[in-house]
């Protein structure tokens, strides 16, 4: 009996059908990490998340798993209570009462408060805190914290990605860019640059049931395999 003959362009065929296929498969693909992207993408949430930590970030304390492990650096946290309440109060010398130096007199039983707000425990023990322009001088006699009128200079922004929020039970995993802070962000030609992060940090945030103080920050750490080099200056994408 005689084979049939397979028709010539049965094989190049099958190659471009299967090429098509392929092709699809990828197109579908891309599709569904897009359909990801947006359902992950909470503009609202990763602003909210953004302005919570504004005030920890600026002043970029050391890594930690715990806040109870960071008893020789508590300086500071205890400033980020500090710049917090004062953030809080617009920082204005009426809000708080004024030594005969012009100082501001911030009691301790509301520094102690807002960290234990922030950080779940009680503060270890309470310093006096050195700032680049200004210091912040614990009084023990009168139980208050000294400080001056002033501003703090921002070093750095969060930016958190949208795929930068992972929820695990009652707490929040935050992938965080530090963005060195700038004003205009332009180039020389006056050309919109983009910020290249100075460094990226995951801060774990654990969920309270307090409308005042919704989070508390329970560690502060470095992604596996990253560096803390400092990035340069803005660049054009």
């Amino acid at each position: 009996m005689a084979h049939r003959r397979a028709h010539k362009w049965a094989f190049p065929l099958g190659l471009l059908l299967v090429a098509l296929a392929i092709v699809g498969a990828v197109s579908l693909a891309n599709m569904a990490i897009r359909g990801v992207r947006e359902y992950l993408d909470n503009p609202a949430e990763r602003e909210e998340f953004e302005n919570y930590l504004a005030q920890i970030i600026v002043h970029d304390p050391n890594p930690f798993d715990s806040p109870a492990q960071v008893q020789e650096n508590v300086a500071q946290l205890l400033d980020i209570c500090i710049w917090s309440l004062l953030r809080e109060k617009n920082n204005t010398p009426g809000d708080y009462p004024m030594d005969d130096e012009g100082n501001m007199e911030i009691q301790l039983d509301e520094v102690a408060a807002k960290y234990r707000a922030l950080f779940g425990i009680e503060p270890p023990g309470y310093v006096s805190v050195e700032g680049t322009d200004f210091d912040f001088i614990y009084d023990s006699v009168a139980k208050v914290y000294r400080v001056p009128i002033s501003g703090v200079l921002e070093i750095y922004v969060p930016q958190i990605p949208v795929d930068g929020i992972k929820r695990i039970g009652s707490s929040v995993e935050l992938t965080v860019n530090y963005l060195a802070y700038s004003d205009a962000n332009l180039d020389e030609k006056n050309r919109r640059a983009e910020l290249v992060p100075a460094k990226t940090m995951i801060i774990t945030l654990l969920e309270q049931d307090d409308e005042a103080h919704p989070w508390q920050v329970s560690a502060i750490r470095q992604p596996v395999g990253a560096d803390l080099f400092m990035a340069g200056a803005p660049v054009i994408p």
